[in-house]
């Protein structure tokens, strides 16, 4: 059963109420901000942080970070999937590569990237490091498990390899990736805060947050967390819309 047919807007929004109910609830009870702020607390500090004329350059900041890391990594990914797809040795060769990339822990990377570079250029590494082996490992899938008999039939045809790759291969690439772009555009985008929380660059979503957890200001990251889920939110709709604008009707990504 699709995901999309399991969604009904009206159970959302009752779940959406009653942990709302729950918040407000247990934090009447706790009555102690620095643990779990009231939900007026929270708008409060929403309405402050909107005031801020930082505000529009921390979220700036944030979202280019991310978009450069994810198209950087989606670009690398493609290049060396496609590559490694039709030559064992150069699959083999970033095979433990890859391997060791996915096994490092994000706060780890996080960390050495810290190391290498300095507070403003780190969080670009982190999120193309951490974007890369998925968006690498979907581009290799959809080439190799791609469906055979379609391929000889263009074989039979003797159709080129450089028609195969442009109008076949690089379709199923295109397609396949276009499925995961939103959760691998959410991580990208996490890590990169994740990254300006630890590096603290002069504007970033992670900056003011790290400078609301120092303060002790506890409704100021829910503020920021519930700014960020609802910006979240947003760019997965604008994705997918392009997506569907790209795909021509969710078939074909180029003609």
């Amino acid at each position: 059963m699709k995901s999309s047919s399991m969604k009904d807007k009206r159970l959302i929004f009752i779940s959406i109420t009653l942990l709302s109910i729950i918040w407000i609830i247990i934090s009447n009870i706790i009555d102690n901000s620095i643990y779990l702020p009231k939900a007026n607390e929270v708008v409060n500090e929403i309405i402050t942080i909107f005031r801020d004329k930082s505000f529009l350059l921390d979220i700036g900041y944030s979202l280019f970070r991310a978009i450069i890391s994810f198209l950087v990594a989606s670009i690398i990914a493609i290049l060396l999937g496609v590559l490694s797809s039709f030559n064992k040795y150069i699959y083999n060769f970033f095979y433990p590569i890859n391997s060791i990339i996915k096994s490092i822990p994000n706060i780890a990377f996080i960390l050495i990237a810290l190391i290498w570079l300095n507070k403003n250029s780190s969080p670009y590494l982190i999120g193309i490091v951490i974007s890369f082996p998925i968006l690498y490992e979907t581009t290799i899938n959809s080439i190799l498990n791609s469906n055979e008999q379609l391929v000889e039939m263009l074989d039979i045809y003797k159709i080129t390899f450089k028609e195969k790759l442009k109008n076949f291969y690089m379709q199923s690439v295109f397609i396949n990736i276009s499925q995961i772009a939103t959760s691998t555009f959410s991580l990208a985008f996490k890590v990169v805060v994740a990254g300006e929380v630890f590096g603290q660059p002069k504007y970033g979503i992670g900056t003011a947050i790290q400078g609301a957890k120092i303060n002790f200001n506890t409704p100021g990251i829910f503020a920021w967390i519930i700014i960020v889920a609802l910006l979240s939110y947003i760019l997965d709709k604008v994705i997918l819309f392009i997506i569907k604008k790209s795909l021509k009707g969710g078939r074909y990504l180029i003609d």
